[in-house]
């Protein structure tokens, strides 16, 4: 584009829209496929170390939370409930359970290669050289103002 003028204006005489180019260039993606979008809320995780960070982060906020635990007083129903870190090895055992299971319900539910026959050719049982529904006229009733 050329430069804008101090009145608004470009070289041409035509006048220059920041906004929806600003607007474009935000959801025109870069010469690598990045959205510029997806650049602005996830580009700092592409900093080297980041993951170190995060690691980090999350085992002291996790021993923050294992040390409040000890001076909790709890007065739960169950006995066990009240020792601490109980939540905290509950949720672990459970999410535990819940991934672990997937591999056995995968396999329950999962299809094998060949479920749908050859992908080339028509399904079993169908005349590839019947009709198409759209060659086929429209059914007429009697009802449709036949008296």
């Amino acid at each position: 584009m050329s430069d804008p003028t101090e009145n608004g204006r470009d070289d041409s005489g035509r006048f220059v829209k920041r906004a929806a180019e600003s607007v474009h260039n935000l959801n025109t993606p870069s010469e690598d496929g990045i959205h510029p979008l997806s650049q602005i809320l996830f580009g700092w995780t592409h900093r080297k170390g980041i993951g170190n960070i995060i690691f980090y982060a999350l085992l002291a906020l996790s021993l923050i939370m294992l040390s409040v635990d000890f001076f909790v007083v709890r007065h739960d129903y169950l006995k066990f409930a009240n020792y601490s870190g109980f939540y905290g090895i509950w949720g672990f055992v459970c999410f535990s359970f819940a991934v672990i299971m997937g591999w056995p319900l995968g396999h329950l539910l999962r299809r094998d290669e060949n479920y749908y026959d050859d992908a080339g050719g028509p399904p079993e049982g169908v005349d590839p050289d019947a009709p198409m529904a759209d060659d086929l006229p429209a059914p007429h009733h009697s009802s449709e103002g036949d008296a």
